[in-house]
């Protein structure tokens, strides 16, 4: 299962909705973006916010748990097959595998922090380096 949560990971994180996010960094960098601000790109409305801390600004987008759960799927079926006689344990076992992997990706390579929340949401922002 680890093989496949790892290759579906590295997939998904390619997905236009990782690619607005370092692309509304690098927007919000370029033009000093106040918090607040929303940049539009594609069909995804990301902000403009301060850190936790208070002493920089990061982009934030807010998706659905199941849109990525979705793709996830999607690109798991074109890796293996097998998938379609999995029980339901079986794929809530291997999402949860899948996401450990996928936020690890996605910090490692992107600089993208994921975590969960509000609600059945993922919130996922990146640093803002200015």
């Amino acid at each position: 299962m680890k093989s496949t949560s790892s290759k579906t990971a590295a997939q998904v994180s390619r997905e236009e909705i990782f690619q607005a996010i370092g692309y509304a960094a690098l927007k919000a960098r370029a033009g000093y973006l106040a918090p607040g601000t929303v940049i539009v790109i594609g069909s995804f409305d990301l902000v403009v916010a301060e850190d936790e801390a208070g002493d920089g600004i990061m982009v934030q987008a807010i998706v659905q748990k199941k849109q990525i759960e979705t793709l996830a799927l999607a690109k798991l079926g074109e890796l293996d097959a097998a998938v379609s006689g999995w029980t339901d344990q079986e794929k809530a076992q291997w999402m949860a595998s899948f996401f450990v992997e996928l936020r690890e990706v996605l910090r490692k390579w992107q600089g993208i922090e994921m975590r969960q929340g509000p609600g059945e949401n993922l919130t996922l922002q990146k640093s803002v380096n200015m």
